[in-house]
């Protein structure tokens, strides 16, 4: 669950969405603030000019008695919070609806904190206008609460504009990250399938879609198409070839041994014998050449069984018992109970007498071959030799056809033992792995239950 959403977070739809709405919001909000910058000053310039007008109507009276009955009358019906006004005259008298006002300055802004009545009777501010009037000082403060609001509406609407868009950008920013990360899942699952070698996997569900990633699954399935003809081609031109030479090559057999028969001086025989064992060697090497053709060809899956293969294995090392003492080995049989799999027994036989032969070759005469067989966890087969053994970063490739450590190739061997192990193991979906004996090399085969 975690690396889903993992995935989904690390989407280039997502994140595309991610900024786009990140840019939306920040160009919508500095053109609200723009809009209202603007306003502001209006309302404000239009408060000003209203102020002003006031304050010069005042101005317009010529007698002070007049101006102070004016002054009075609106003391007495305007209230603090719409209007302030204080007049002080130079005889000392004052009239103001607000006791103890102190001086405001010139034409100004001030907040209800600078003013000394309690909250609730005050706005929040106040646009102030003070200078000479008559024979006294006069403070005109005018409410602009209405200004203050522009901000809070400005927010309000400001959230109610961006709220739904950020919501349904959301929503079509995940559910388009969604099906981004499931095709780009199901590509990455099939280029996954053809690494480990199913060059059958393809990449599914993408119709007729008009857009990029699906254009890259198309890409990926012609890719695979052609792959898989190319390697079917090799494979065939390579069973192919094996089949068509293996005939010719044992009769060349058969008729050295015929020659051999005739009888020949001995640097004769010796040089017969040692072309019959290299023909002998060349027909092993298109033999298991077929046989990975027919593993890979499949349909041999039809002719598996349920087997012990711990007897399977006992009866391969009974076979090979006397090739190894001749050669100075020591082969022992290790057997922890039964251990039933499904499968073809000749192959199975195949791989465990490549198992013995890899190890025969390449131990020294004297060292101890050990082959276990158990069913625990899950059956498995283990081949284990005093041998060099194989350095951990070749171990992968020893696996390959004709590969072989050795460059020179001065040694015997194709180089398919192993190739040929490991394509009977996939076949019955055993785990093959190789390992270090210290010294020597393990080899161990794990089966899935029967």
């Amino acid at each position: 669950m975690t690396r889903a959403r993992g995935a989904i977070f690390r989407s280039t739809p997502l994140r595309l969405t991610v900024r786009l709405i990140a840019v939306f919001s920040v160009s919508t909000a500095l053109s609200f603030g723009a809009a209202y910058m603007i306003v502001e000053r209006s309302a404000d310039a239009v408060l000003r000019e209203q102020v002003l007008q006031e304050f010069e109507s005042y101005r317009l009276e010529r007698r002070q008695r007049d101006l102070v009955e004016k002054v009075i009358e609106e003391i007495t019906t305007v209230p603090p919070r719409t209007t302030i006004i204080d007049y002080r005259s130079d005889d000392g008298n004052r009239f103001s609806n607000v006791q103890g006002l102190p001086s405001l300055g010139g034409l100004s802004i001030v907040g209800a904190s600078e003013i000394p009545l309690s909250e609730d009777q005050l706005a929040d501010s106040y646009l102030v206008v003070e200078g000479r009037v008559g024979n006294g000082q006069l403070t005109l403060a005018r409410n602009r609460d209405h200004v203050e609001d522009l901000f809070r509406i400005f927010g309000i609407v400001l959230v109610v504009n961006l709220l739904p868009t950020l919501a349904i950008g959301s929503v079509l920013g995940l559910w388009s990250a969604r099906r981004a990360r499931d095709r780009v899942e199901a590509i990455r699952g099939t280029l996954r399938e053809m690494t480990g070698g199913n060059l059958e996997a393809r990449v599914t569900g993408l119709d007729d879609a008009p857009d990029d990633i699906a254009d890259i699954g198309r890409a990926v399935n012609r890719m695979a198409v052609a792959q898989a003809a190319s390697i079917a081609s090799l494979k065939q031109v390579s069973a192919d070839i094996a089949h068509d030479l293996k005939t010719p090559i044992q009769r060349v057999s058969v008729l050295l041994s015929r020659l051999e028969e005739a009888g020949l001086s001995g640097e004769q025989a010796e040089i017969a014998a040692r072309a019959r064992k290299e023909t002998t060697g060349i027909v092993k090497t298109f033999q298991s050449l077929l046989q990975i053709a027919q593993i890979e060809g499949g349909r041999i899956e039809e002719r598996f069984t349920r087997m012990d293969l711990a007897e399977v294995v006992a009866g391969i090392v009974d076979v090979f018992e006397p090739t190894a003492e001749e050669s100075g080995h020591k082969l022992v049989l290790v057997r922890d109970g039964p251990a039933p799999v499904t499968g073809e027994r000749q192959l199975l036989g195949q791989v465990t007498a490549n198992l013995i032969e890899n190890a025969l070759r390449h131990a020294p005469p004297g060292s101890r071959i050990d082959v276990k067989v158990g069913a625990k966890p899950r059956p498995f087969l283990q081949v284990t030799d005093d041998g060099p053994g194989i350095p951990k970063e070749e171990r992968a490739n020893v696996l390959k056809r004709h590969y072989r450590l050795e460059r020179s190739r001065t040694t015997e061997g194709s180089g398919l033992g192993l190739a040929l192990v490991s394509a009977i193991a996939d076949l019955h979906g055993a785990k093959l792995e190789l390992g270090d004996a210290g010294p020597g090399l393990s080899v161990t085969l794990t089966f899935p239950e029967a």
